[in-house]
């Protein structure tokens, strides 16, 4: 629930034009569901699958943490004067 929210906003900061984001998210969620659904029958492709997840979720969420961390600071040295 989280990865598929992150994956079309970064699409969307990509460039994707934001009217296809309903369809990047049923893309972005049939990807997630695919590799859920994959690992347990392909046992091999269970640590690739652990690694991409986290990979994602890792990169993904440091690039929000970074860009809101920009946003307040501009927001708070406007408001200083």
């Amino acid at each position: 629930m989280v990865l598929v929210p992150l994956l079309v906003e970064a699409a969307k900061r990509a460039g994707m034009p934001v009217r296809y984001a309903p369809l990047a998210t049923l893309v972005a969620a049939g990807l997630v569901a695919a590799l859920a659904e994959a690992a347990p029958v392909l046992p091999q492709l269970a640590p690739f699958a652990r690694w991409a997840v986290a990979t994602l979720l890792l990169g993904l969420g440091a690039s929000g943490a970074y860009e809101t961390a920009r946003f307040l600071r501009r927001e708070l040295s406007t408001q200083r004067g």
